[in-house]
């Protein structure tokens, strides 16, 4: 009686396993055409790395103690470098490892959703196949680590709004906290989680004792790093990049891109500034001016985060650096595709998708509330890929929900009776 269920389970993690496996596949071509040399925030996350292992200490080619998140250099760098050496093919390999696992992640938090078995393969095809992810891994950046912490605080977060248990608060506290350390912007995740508690069918206490729960497991994996800097820096900050990227999106010389802070009205003295300042008290300078410029211009600066609203979302249809090769050109042409398509799918789902209502609310308020960071600080395209995840496990539902309407129009065109036709009367 209960075969024919198991084996549609077993099934389904069949084919999950091969889009896991299309998944690998793409990101280890990636690694072995796309010749690329670490650069800028790589070199930084790699030094940082190398110092630990080495016993110097987390610091960075700078010098600086905490100007980097230390997430990905301290969870992923410096075991794989303590193992393996300065070896970065050894890093790309653990960056295709985190790949597979959030492949799989898209899959668990699109069922949390209530997606059916078609729309958690869709979910998880997408992020498979989603060419940006692939060539992430060729990138020792800490973005391949910021997307499964996100999709794993999402998951919680869906848990949470249907089972509201101890087990997925305290999961959900340690990945925030692995996430300050790692891409402090993520900690907007932080909206569709209380959102997630304020749907879920408990008492107001209930949800009390599990945010005291989150929060004690954010603060268990924070407090060691805030209680290093206080003492190697002589403050509690989870970084001092904080005032720095504030200051770049909001000045008389920002964009809503980034730009160097050598383009700046600072630029000319910065790194006199830096060195005589420390980077705990510039960092602090740079939050105060960029604090004076957006009270003295709010209206430039509404105007400025609307439109860094507007680029965060804009499709790539931007070049790289260089005259770009005939394979380039493709790559960039199928992503601009698949954005396009991601996006609209998402929007559709608006239209698409009437059950599930609650928890596809969460996963928009996630997309909502990370755009929102982007468009305090300042843009930069990799800045988008930890939440195209979660565009895509929407666009998901939204695909599916679009060919079961069309099947289900299929199928009663197919049952609809065809009108007798009388038969004609001779004459004999």
């Amino acid at each position: 009686m209960y075969s024919a269920p198991k084996l549609t389970g077993h099934r389904e993690w069949i084919w999950l396993s091969l889009v896991v496996c299309v998944g690998l596949a793409l990101r280890a071509a990636a690694i072995v055409l796309y010749s690329h040399t670490p650069e800028s925030d790589e070199l930084a996350y790699t030094s940082m790395a190398l110092n630990l292992v080495t016993g110097n200490g987390i610091v960075d080619l700078q010098g600086d103690h905490a100007m980097y998140s230390v997430g990905y250099p301290l969870f992923v760098l410096a075991p794989i470098f303590s193992l393996f050496g300065d070896n970065i093919l050894a890093a790309r390999i653990a960056n295709l490892i985190l790949g597979g696992l959030s492949i799989v992640l898209c899959y668990q938090v699109a069922k949390e959703a209530g997606g059916n078995r078609a729309t958690r393969l869709i979910a998880a095809s997408i992020w498979a196949v989603y060419l940006p992810a692939s060539v992430y891994s060729v990138y020792v950046l800490k973005e391949n680590l910021m997307v499964p912490l996100m999709l794993g605080v999402m998951w919680c977060a869906l848990r949470l709004s249907k089972t509201p248990s101890m087990a997925p608060s305290v999961a959900c506290g340690l990945l925030f906290g692995a996430l300050a350390l790692t891409g402090s912007a993520a900690l907007s995740l932080a909206g569709a989680v209380a959102f997630a508690l304020w749907l879920s069918p408990a008492p107001t206490s209930r949800r009390t004792v599990l945010l005291l729960c989150i929060l004690a497991g954010a603060s268990a994996i924070s407090a060691p790093w805030i209680a290093r800097n206080m003492n190697v820096l002589g403050a509690p900050v989870l970084n001092t990049n904080g005032g720095f990227n504030l200051y770049l999106g909001n000045n008389p010389s920002a964009t809503g891109m980034f730009v160097s802070i050598v383009d700046t009205p600072r630029g000319k003295n910065w790194e006199a500034f830096r060195r005589a300042q420390g980077e705990v008290k510039a960092s602090e300078a740079l939050k105060q001016d960029a604090i004076t410029w957006i009270t003295e211009n709010p209206g430039d600066f509404t105007a400025l985060a609307l439109r860094k609203a507007m680029y965060f979302w804009t499709p790539p249809f931007h070049t790289g650096k260089g005259e770009p090769s005939r394979a380039e050109t493709i790559v960039r042409g199928l992503w601009a595709i698949q954005f396009v398509i991601l996006l609209l799918a998402a929007l559709g789902s608006a239209a698409l998708c009437r059950a599930n209502r609650g928890q596809l609310a969460t996963l928009w308020l996630a997309i909502a509330g990370y755009t929102a960071v982007h468009m305090l600080f300042y843009v930069i395209f990799r800045y988008r890929e930890p939440i195209m995840p979660v565009v895509g496990i929407i666009a998901a539902f939204a695909i599916e929900s679009l060919f079961s309407a069309l099947g289900r129009s299929r199928g009663r065109a197919s049952q609809t009776p065809k009108p007798k036709v009388a038969p004609l009367k001779t004459n004999s």
